[in-house]
């Protein structure tokens, strides 16, 4: 007859050191490194955070518009471009119970 060797099925300790170390090596590969795809996107944001605060300063120092600044100019509104014609409701006659 055909016979199963001791194992049960367990895998002891020793036998999973460095069953993930390819999954690890992969996955850190994008990260390591000075000339790294995330540390160029890091890089990146960074420049583009400062862009954007220096936009934010600029604003700043022009001030800002408040309402009492604009509350006694004129006002103007909105034109509609196209013009709405309300279709009247034909006046039917009043009818007494439905007779007349």
């Amino acid at each position: 007859s055909f016979q199963v060797g001791s194992r049960t099925g367990r895998l002891a300790s020793t036998e999973l050191n460095g069953l993930f170390d390819g999954f690890i090596k992969s996955m850190e590969a994008g990260y390591a490194g000075e000339d790294s795809a995330f540390q160029k996107q890091k890089a990146a944001d960074a420049k583009k955070r400062e862009e954007q605060r220096k936009r934010f300063e600029t604003r700043k120092s022009r001030g800002y518009t408040e309402l009492k600044d604009v509350a006694g100019k004129q006002k103007s509104f909105s034109k509609l471009k196209y013009e709405e014609e309300e279709p009247e409701a034909p006046q039917s006659e009043k009818k007494f119970f439905g007779l007349f």
